[in-house]
């Protein structure tokens, strides 16, 4: 992208008296075209929206329920004359504390930018512990998941009833959660605090957890604590850095060397002082692990007598609080798409097939469970992803319903689009040079169909030759600003 940090010089920070009672701080980051955001992400379907990016400092309760600072971002597409859908989503594991959304250099802030493209106002909180937020990170904690989530999102709903704020936008009442890996866990516990305590202010319209780790007790216990070996062994222990700081009566009282043994300590304490991050913690772990025992199997890092505790005493401190952080146990009314992976080596899909078959024995009848793979070409964590996020997009996009208060007029105000009886026509305001712009013709999943130069201020190009569908229609001009327009073929 062409945009990097380097453009620090263009941030600027927002600390009027018009700030409400969650916002703290607002910077602008970046802004992208549309041509921008379609042309730097190769999955991405074709970007309608040219999109800012903010920076929020917000208010959500710590792990113990005091008031504290956290951080996050909130993209919002450039059309201050359409109502958007508010979506929130939930980024996955990373390596530290500089490696989330609120962070451009992470690039975890790219997946919120490309949702933004689409039409949705969307939220992507750093978590606890993350970004600005002080603290060990309270890593897969559903309760603060979901309230750091939940409170970026009232923080976009403030600034939008902000007639000061830079960049003018308004939502509609949709509201739709994502996230993948631990964001899938996330946007699990989002969606059932959204629904058990918060419907009153958010209606959700859907939620697509993602290759999540719903059965953090049970399916996750399996296998991660079993005989079989598994590569990312530095996640059990921020589960216990994490919460020994959020359950501080029971794993709180446990020190390190009640817990693990001592050849893994020292490279534990490393990463809780961030002197590294979770991926050389994981490197350095399993290469303990190998020379000790000649395997990467977490249960060999613990002492044997918490291994037992978890396996078989439920009423044991990691046990409670592992069970504590299971999402999956309640019935879901807003439509909930489960996608996985048979192939994910490191968050079993029976996480997902467990959710899906509680949920409809509890009652529901919106859950939806989708394979991302096949048994003859099964992907692995990394490669679910992209099909997975594809997926969610698609679903979201055909139930998003944005509204305009101006009829055909672009989100730069340069072009009035309008499709008749089989003919597309461009009309430029007076201000702009035709031959600055060019026409190009897009279908639905992003594939280039057509180019045209523009010869007048008006200009009209059939498409009868196009198949019955959805096109998107896009203006592009040599100072990179950008129109577009969708239209259906029939």
């Amino acid at each position: 992208m062409k945009h990097s940090l380097l453009c620090i010089a263009f941030l600027f920070s927002i600390m009027s008296q018009s700030l409400g009672q969650i916002v703290t701080d607002v910077q602008l980051l970046d802004s992208y075209s549309a041509v921008e955001i379609s042309s730097a992400v190769s999955f991405v379907r074709i970007a309608e929206y040219a999109v800012d990016i903010y920076k929020v400092n917000y208010l959500t309760p710590d792990v113990q329920g005091e008031s504290s600072v956290a951080s996050g971002i909130i993209c919002i597409p450039r059309d201050n004359t359409s109502s958007f859908p508010l979506a929130s989503y939930q980024h996955g594991t990373v390596g530290g504390r500089e490696d989330v959304p609120s962070r451009l250099g992470s690039n975890n802030y790219v997946l919120p930018l490309v949702f933004a493209g689409a039409g949705f106002v969307t939220c992507s909180a750093d978590y606890l512990g993350l970004g600005d937020s002080s603290g060990i990170h309270p890593y897969v904690h559903a309760a603060t998941e979901a309230s750091a989530s939940l409170d970026l999102m009232r923080a976009a709903v403030e600034l939008s009833n902000d007639p000061d704020f830079a960049t003018l936008f308004n939502l509609n009442d949709q509201v739709f959660v994502a996230g993948y890996s631990q964001g899938g866990h996330a946007t699990m516990a989002l969606q059932r605090e959204i629904e058990l305590n918060a419907n009153d202010e958010f209606q959700l319209a859907a939620s697509a957890p993602m290759s999540g780790p719903y059965s953090v007790s049970e399916s996750m216990v399996d296998f991660t604590l079993g005989d079989d070996n598994y590569g990312f062994v530095a996640y059990v222990a921020w589960i216990t850095l994490g919460y020994q700081a959020a359950y501080p009566e029971t794993l709180g009282m446990m020190t390190l060397e009640d817990v693990f043994k001592s050849q893994y300590i020292d490279h534990i304490r490393e990463f809780e002082a961030e002197t590294i991050n979770l991926w050389t913690l994981n490197n350095l772990l399993a290469q303990t692990l190998i020379d000790e025992t000649g395997g990467q199997r977490p249960k060999d890092m613990f002492h044997d007598s918490i291994v037992n505790s978890i396996l078989a005493n439920p009423t044991s401190p990691f046990a409670v609080a592992l069970a504590d952080n299971d999402t999956y146990d309640w019935t879901p009314e807003a439509t909930t798409y489960l996608c996985y992976c048979h192939g994910d080596e490191q968050v079993t899909f029976e996480n997902s097939l467990l959710a899906e078959r509680v949920m409809s024995d509890n009652g529901a009848t919106t859950v939806e469970l989708i394979r991302m793979d096949t048994d003859d070409a099964p992907l692995d964590h990394s490669g679910c992803g992209i099909p997975c996020h594809l997926e969610t997009y698609d679903r979201f996009k055909a139930l998003s319903n944005i509204t305009s208060s101006v009829t055909d007029l672009d989100v730069d105000q340069v072009v009035r689009f309008s499709y008749n009886d089989g003919s597309l026509i461009t009309e430029l305001t007076e201000t702009m040079r035709f031959d600055s712009y060019e026409l190009r013709l897009y279908n639905y999943t992003g594939q280039l169909l057509s180019k045209h130069t523009l010869a007048n201020k008006e200009n009209q190009v059939s498409v009868n030759h196009l198949d019955q569908g959805l096109y998107i229609a896009e203006l592009a001009g040599l100072d990179n600003k950008i129109s577009t327009f969708r239209f259906f073929k029939d």
